[in-house]
């Protein structure tokens, strides 16, 4: 069932599970992307090694730690549509981290079956190699997952289109080109034997990249497992509201219409989740809550869209 999301960075209170949940209820949300990646700094690990964090906790401690959240979600009927794992998630020739952040990969997907979470985005790895090249190698990153993945129930590793950057310009990126997202998809769930990875499509990533939004969705049909939805003015990576940015001649930076065309003709039924937190951070904090509900009167809008006949 279609529901509107948005992501826990911002408004999310780890010591008030309850009264957070409630909060972003009230704003008009149903589900969030829980940024799990925030218990962690990967730079922090990379620059001064492996330090104490709650992922030294076992996983039936963190089945404790979490509770209070997981009560917040059956009291509120909320859900936890996707997590952010945290990233990046290998370092060349830095076998001690490496096994480390495996560890801590584990470790939240533990915590998406505990809290009936469905997906957890895991981003591809960074390179400057050729397409084929990066194709190639992100294969036989995620293959590693493979083990860890199905041990849990009902939660699905999902890769996400990236940009990068070439003498001060962006350039397309990991997934950036559809034909590769569905080979890497297709080619590890025909490994592991079942659907155990999905894709993360980033509309924000997307315009930077200048992708054709709605020729992309349609392309990787089934494969697109969650959303990551926000606007910029396809030269920086902002994070704002959709309709945020106006192009040079008339309407809009991205083509929002050929998004809903393309979620719509793909049956598309899971979370509009919204990705808008640097909105939040350029705007007086009073005005939050009105800023979340006009986000979230924007999912409804394209709801109705979706479901229109």
């Amino acid at each position: 069932m279609l529901k509107i999301g948005v992501q826990s960075s911002r408004w999310y209170d780890k010591n008030d599970p309850l009264e957070s949940l409630k909060f972003i209820k009230e704003c008009g949300f149903e589900a969030i992307d829980f940024n799990i990646d925030t218990e962690i700094s990967i730079k922090k690990l990379a620059e001064s090694g492996i330090y104490p964090t709650i992922f030294d906790k076992s996983i039936e401690e963190l089945r404790d730690y979490y509770a209070p959240l997981k009560q917040a979600l059956e009291a509120t009927g909320v859900v936890i549509s996707q997590m952010h794992a945290p990233f990046p998630t290998l370092f060349e020739g830095n076998d001690e981290l490496n096994e480390y952040i495996n560890l801590v990969l584990d470790k939240c997907f533990a915590v998406c079956e505990y809290l009936g979470c469905p997906a957890i985005v895991v981003h591809p790895l960074v390179s400057t190699a050729s397409r084929s090249e990066q194709l190639n190698a992100n294969i036989e990153y995620y293959k590693t997952l493979i083990p860890l993945i199905k041990k849990y129930k009902g939660v699905k590793i999902c890769s996400e289109n990236i940009f990068t950057r070439f003498n001060g310009r962006v350039v397309g990126g990991r997934f950036s080109v559809v034909d590769d997202t569905c080979i890497l998809i297709d080619t590890l769930n025909s490994e592991a034997g079942g659907d155990y990875f999905g894709f993360c499509l980033d509309i924000g990533h997307a315009i930077l990249t200048k992708s054709n939004i709605n020729e992309y969705i349609k392309t990787l049909g089934h494969r697109l497992t969650v959303l990551h939805i926000h606007d910029n003015n396809g030269l920086e990576d902002q994070h704002l509201i959709p309709y945020s940015c106006i192009s040079t001649g008339s309407g809009t930076v991205c083509d929002w219409e050929g998004f809903i065309d393309g979620l719509k003709s793909i049956g598309y039924d899971g979370a509009l989740s919204f990705e808008t937190f640097r909105s939040f951070k350029i705007l007086p904090k009073s005005v939050m809550p009105s800023a979340l509900r006009m986000i979230a009167a924007i999912g409804r809008e394209w709801i109705n869209q979706l479901t229109a006949e």
